[in-house]
């Protein structure tokens, strides 16, 4: 079978008119080659030339593109693949993990209960003196109240140990929520007579209305601006930077800002104009916010290694925050949840159909994030409604982003409607067992981000990280989308949901590429497609399924050239070894951005946070 794929790739590499006449730039070889083609699935060298691929096959074939100024290089073992496409993150918050005190439990953190969280805390101002004075801001990242052992969100006494003189925002793992400190309540205008705004939860003290300090969708994303509001232009660039190299030390060679305002999405052109940035960056703009701006940028081209690739409408909430709008109660919420309580929407019926209706309309593509099962049925009214209009709209691969919690009917209509789900499997790694015991229970949990549905039907899917959530770790996607381990108690969630390693890796390939229209170039090896690779310390196909996560990206390969190899000594995954500029860089003052006619911007936290690095004074 080897020889037969091995024969089958030499025809690709044949089938290149006039590629023997070529000399290449570079040729690799000497290792395992996996070009996520299924006719010739593996191959022996590989040959580059000018950015491009133009030769896969045997060792033999290839080598006879070297010339005298071709570099050789040998794998030594190791893995090559195509580079990873990024189905969903936020690239531009890249740098908020280097930023803030981390606040993640194992294996990405050692925050294991409140305590700990208040010393990590303590010790990053004290390693911080003059970012805390210049920015005036405390600021954590990462933590989960479902891995404390005390089992519940920080207090806003708790953070006062922190400090009483500066704000203090500890910021949940799931970006939909958390927790400040007297301080910042008060900067913020919330106490006991505060309303809580439509799309948030300011959530409170038992028995009375005075604020506990933790904020939930719209009431928290009002916290960020205000904690970070003196970040400017150098700043903002230094995370689209950060980002991006976030993203190539984990084998991505395209990233994705899936939820921008204007001014990000100026500020990582900007970027991509000096030449900052060393992978591609694919932008999609909130269609709440500005759609002229989306209809008048919109492109199927990079320039500077950045393109404005469609829109993002955010319709709910967090899974595992409970904020998700669900079609039952959840099953055992921890926290002060009345009886029945099932979660709510980010947005109404009434923005939802018309932003749905605008893409169709304009032919532009959208990508949809819905968690809850009763956002997923709003989504598949709105998309049902539009393609009836607008039937071109399916050819516009519309996408589901995230899909936790969803029924199998809804997988049906998905299918039916063109559209592509996006999921997000790492759950099942870092939320497994909350999942079983807390959001929908034992036997619904099973169907976390359902891969196996989806290839039950005959659709393709696409893993993603939707970094800074967790970290981009490519490798981490692969593991939770084979084998679905959750990392507490180390059960298997959803069995029947796990796919192989060639489909799971295809998810993170060539998958994604055809997401983002962008499979003619991307997504796998084969003669006239970018040479963008990624290689690996070792087979995924030939590791124990149980190892995956043990394997690391050693190399990261943009158009032939190398943008991220491995330092001797260090993981991957490893933060950069000095992030003071970074701070510094991000205490400089910048312009703010509300909607046209000088509202507030609604939205989740991804949005929230790109409105605060851009400067913004309102809820986004």
């Amino acid at each position: 079978m080897r020889a037969f794929h091995y024969a089958a790739a030499a025809l690709m590499l044949s089938a290149s008119t006039g590629a023997m006449a070529q000399t290449a730039d570079r040729i690799w070889t000497g290792g395992t080659i996996i070009t996520m083609e299924d006719d010739a699935m593996r191959a022996e060298a590989i040959a580059e030339d000018d950015g491009r691929i133009i030769a896969v096959g045997t060792r033999a074939e290839v080598m006879k593109l070297k010339g005298k100024g071709t570099q050789v290089i040998d794998l030594k073992g190791r893995t090559l693949l195509p580079g990873f496409v990024d189905a969903h993150g936020h690239v531009f918050l890249g740098g908020l993990q280097a930023l803030a005190a981390n606040m993640l439990a194992a294996p990405d953190g050692d925050v294991t209960d409140i305590p700990a969280m208040i010393q990590t805390l303590k010790e990053w101002q004290a390693a911080n003196p003059d970012v805390v004075a210049k920015g005036k801001m405390i600021i954590g990242f990462g933590y989960d109240n479902a891995t404390l052992a005390e089992q519940r969100h920080p207090t806003r006494e708790e953070l006062d140990q922190v400090s009483t003189e500066y704000p203090v925002l500890v910021i949940h793992q799931s970006a939909h929520i958390g927790t400040v400190n007297s301080k910042m309540l008060e900067l913020m205008g919330y106490n006991a007579d505060t309303k809580d705004p439509e799309g948030g939860v300011i959530q409170r003290k038992p028995g009375n209305t005075e604020p506990n300090g933790t904020l939930e969708e719209t009431a928290f994303f009002a916290a960020i601006p205000m904690v970070l509001k003196n970040a400017g232009p150098e700043g903002l660039k230094t995370f689209v930077r950060e980002g991006s190299k976030l993203w190539a030390r984990f084998g991505y060679t395209t990233a994705q800002e899936g939820r921008a305002i204007p001014n990000v999405a100026n500020v990582i052109r900007a970027v991509g104009a000096e030449g900052g940035l060393a992978i591609d960056v694919a932008v999609y703009p909130d269609v709440l916010v500005d759609r002229d701006y989306i209809k008048a940028n919109q492109s199927d081209t990079y320039a500077g290694r950045v393109r404005i690739a469609g829109a993002k409408l955010t319709i709910d909430g967090s899974p595992q925050g409970f904020t998700a709008w669900r079609d039952k109660p959840y099953y055992d919420p921890v926290g002060n949840y009345p009886e029945g309580y099932s979660g709510y929407a980010a947005a109404n019926a009434e923005q939802v159909f018309d932003a749905v209706k605008w893409a169709a309309e304009n032919d532009i593509q959208l990508l949809t994030h819905s968690n809850g099962e009763r956002a997923s049925d709003l989504l598949v009214a709105a998309l049902a409604g539009a393609q009836a209009r607008f039937p071109g709209m399916k050819a516009r691969r519309p996408v589901l982003i995230h899909g936790q919690f969803l029924r199998e009917d809804q997988m049906d209509s998905f299918k039916d409607l063109g559209v592509i789900p996006s999921l997000f499997p790492m759950h099942t790694f870092y939320w497994g067992d909350w999942h079983l015991e807390h959001t929908v229970g034992p036997q619904e949990g099973q169907n976390i981000s359902p891969t196996g549905w989806a290839r039950e039907r005959g659709m393709i899917f696409t893993s993603h990280h939707d970094a800074p959530v967790a970290f981009p770790d490519s490798m981490r996607v692969l593991d939770a989308t084979v084998t679905r381990r959750s990392r507490g108690k180390q059960v298997v969630v959803g069995p029947d949901q796990r796919v192989d390693v060639i489909t799971a890796l295809k998810a993170m390939t060539i998958w994604p590429a055809y997401q983002h229209f962008e499979e003619a170039s991307k997504g796998s090896l084969k003669v006239g497609k970018l040479a963008d690779f990624v290689i690996l310390t070792g087979d995924p196909t030939a590791v124990d399924p149980e190892a995956l996560d043990t394997l690391r990206v050693a190399e990261t390969i943009k158009e032939g050239r190398t943008v991220y190899a491995m330092p001797a000594g260090r993981r991957a995954e490893a933060p950069p070894a000095d992030i003071s500029p970074m701070l510094h860089a991000l205490v400089a003052g910048g312009p703010g951005h509300r909607h046209e006619d000088g509202s507030e911007c609604p939205g989740d936290a991804a949005i929230a946070l790109a409105a605060l690095f851009a400067g913004a004074d309102g809820r986004q």
